[in-house]
Formats: structure tokens, C-alpha cells, sequence
């Protein structure tokens, strides 16, 4: 399975989309045992969810496709949106999972990390 591939997100959504992954200024940069175990974590979760997320990456290039041949639809789009805050609302919730069983905010920072880096589509900022 390659990257997620959706290419349309806010730039109001990115940002309330950090807010929610608690980026934060003064927290220490995650070990290498906990990415690593973030990346597990996640991988483990796209293999066991590839349905959703190759929905969402299917309806997003219909959407881009139809928009591209000049005939964009509204109802094409939302489906793509819909699945595409699917996907993120299941990594969110494995992200709350992940964070309480690997030390609150450092676990957080490593996984937001690691989904930043295997989907950097999903428009989770930078450092």
C-alpha cells in the first residue's frame, strides 16, 4: 500500500488538525524505541483497516479526476472527505491508545511523528 494520497486539506483543517495532535513547543524529541514502536503501531493498524484507506485514496483521485476533466463533483468530494476524516479519526483514536500506554506526551509526539512521516498527505505539521 502506498502513501495516502489526499491532496486537498484546509489549511484551517491542518492546523486544527495539529491542535487536536497537541503539537506543542518544549517537548523533548521521542526516543528511537518509541518511534519505533509508533511505526508498529501504525503500520499494524493501516494493514488491518487497507480497506479504508484505500477508499479514501480511491475517492480522492476520482474527485481530482473529475475536477481535472472540467466536471467536478460536489457529491464525488464529500465521499472523499468523509472517508479521509474516517481515516484520521481512526488514527486519532489509535494515537489517544498508543500515547496512554507509551508516556502521555512523549508516545504523542512519537506518533504524530511517525503518522507525519508514513501519510504526510493527512497534513499533520511539521516538528
Amino acid at each position: 500500500m502506498g502513501a495516502l494520497r489526499l491532496r486537498s486539506f484546509p489549511g484551517v483543517a491542518r492546523r486544527a488538525l495539529g491542535r487536536l495532535f497537541g503539537r506543542g513547543r518544549g517537548v523533548p524529541a521521542p526516543d528511537l524505541a518509541l518511534i519505533s514502536r509508533a511505526t508498529s503501531a501504525i503500520r499494524q493498524y493501516a494493514d488491518e483497516h487497507a480497506a479504508l484507506f484505500e477508499r479514501a485514496d480511491r475517492l480522492r483521485e476520482k474527485a481530482d479526476r473529475l475536477e481535472k476533466a472540467g466536471i467536478p463533483s460536489e457529491s464525488a468530494a464529500n465521499r472523499a472527505e468523509r472517508a479521509r476524516r474516517e481515516v484520521e479519526a481512526g488514527l486519532l483514536a489509535l494515537r489517544s491508545t498508543f500515547a496512554s500506554s507509551a508516556g502521555g506526551l512523549a508516545g504523542e509526539r512519537a506518533f504524530d511523528l511517525e503518522v507525519e512521516r508514513l501519510y504526510p498527505a493527512l497534513g499533520v505539521p511539521g516538528h
